[in-house]
């Protein structure tokens, strides 16, 4: 969602749509030293210290307060901004070098085959997601049956969202969406990565170094 004036944006090179990636699809080649990741975080490094256009480290900024110009959120907290006193809108993210993409979030719900209730716990996996039930879920979450993912459905439990902000935001990102990269060993690798990227949000860093030790941090991790 972006307000009516925009003090920054993010750029088009940035993640997915420029190329970078934490780590090769097997999880076996770290990817936070490539080209495409040291210019996104270059980028980023800038808008913070040289342009001021992101919040700094340690800078609470809400959108929905009209602290910041931009926010990358679910549709749901669109209800947040009915009394806002400024103009908004909901857009997609920007195009880059590797087209466009949206990022999306996944849940699911499963049945342990060796659990002692299997069979019960199969029903009543079955009837939660029904179409029927499917559709009462949706007014939490864009359901993944096709049938019901339109503009209609959304409308209906977000209101102040337009039919064609919903058909252009969110089910056109949803189609072409991607998930965040995600890996085996994620919790730990979520704290090295954390850990050594700490340096990067210092004014005097060097994003290249920074990162080249990201990767010599995880390489072992990932089993290179």
């Amino acid at each position: 969602m972006t307000s009516t004036t925009r003090a920054g944006t993010t750029s088009p090179r940035c993640g997915a749509a420029g190329g970078a990636r934490a780590w090769s699809e097997d999880g076996k080649t770290c990817g936070f030293d490539s080209p495409e990741m040291v210019e996104a975080m270059t980028f980023l490094h800038r808008a913070v210290f040289t342009d001021k256009a992101f919040p700094g480290p340690g800078t609470a900024a809400d959108f929905f307060a009209g602290d910041a110009a931009m926010t990358v959120t679910q549709i749901s907290r669109a209800s947040l901004l009915q009394d806002a006193t400024f103009g908004w809108d909901l857009v997609p993210l920007p195009s880059g070098p590797k087209g466009e993409y949206s990022v999306i979030g996944q849940a699911g719900l499963g049945v342990f085959k060796k659990s002692p209730n299997a069979a019960a716990a199969a029903d009543f996996l079955a009837f939660f997601t029904n179409p029927a039930n499917s559709a009462k879920l949706a007014a939490y979450f864009p359901p993944p049956r096709a049938s019901q993912l339109t503009a209609d459905t959304l409308a209906k439990s977000n209101p102040l969202l337009k039919p064609a902000q919903l058909q252009q935001v969110v089910i056109a990102g949803i189609e072409k969406g991607v998930v965040k990269p995600n890996h085996t060993g994620q919790a730990e690798l979520s704290q090295t990565v954390r850990a050594a990227l700490d340096p990067l949000w210092r004014p005097e860093a060097d994003v290249k170094a920074v990162l080249t030790g990201v990767c010599a941090k995880i390489k072992p991790m990932l089993g290179t």
